[in-house]
């Protein structure tokens, strides 16, 4: 998946939630720095709390009967900024497609363990939820305009996506 025409039809969203995911795309850097995927996930209804985690768990989603939509991302609060922002990210493709039952907000929490073996056990899971983030932040020409302005620059392209420069690395790959 490497556009928002394919992303919308993976995932069940409102208009409303497509156009913030779409604007957020658009218009990345806000005052030179890259824009908050707090806000981002705050506008579509998710609690966002940076706590401490097992070791080897970027972020999780966890049921919140008081989030809008009734459920909170969770990022691990020793991992860079860098990572909080693309577990935050990678945790709202669980939700958009719908790797989580969204009809009961008050059931027991589901959430991801990436701890020693209790590995996430859908790949293909923890794979659509990587490339719902990438989208969101690559897709649609992103990168690419990005990269018109710095070139290959992985340095200069992590700072303007608020990433780590390995994910650009990723993204020069599959995007361009």
């Amino acid at each position: 998946m490497r556009t928002f025409k394919e992303l919308f039809r993976a995932i069940d969203g409102d208009g409303d939630a497509r156009h913030k995911l779409r604007s957020f795309n658009i218009s990345q850097r806000l005052d030179g720095k890259a824009k908050s995927v707090k806000l981002l996930a705050e506008s579509l209804g998710f609690s966002v709390r940076a706590m401490e985690l097992p070791r080897g768990m970027a972020g999780r989603l966890v049921r919140d009967a008081f989030s809008d939509n009734g459920f909170e991302i969770q990022v691990n609060q020793s991992y860079s900024v860098q990572s909080q922002r693309w577990a935050v990210l990678h945790e709202m493709g669980h939700f958009f497609r719908k790797h989580v039952d969204r009809s009961d907000y008050l059931a027991a929490d589901m959430f991801l363990d990436r701890s020693s073996e209790a590995f996430y056990v859908d790949q293909k899971e923890e794979v659509e939820a990587n490339e719902f983030a990438a989208v969101v932040l690559y897709g649609d020409g992103a990168l690419e305009a990005a990269k018109s302005l710095h070139g290959a620059n992985t340095t200069k392209l992590a700072k303007v996506f608020g990433v780590s420069e390995k994910s650009i690395e990723y993204a020069l790959k599959k995007f361009t």
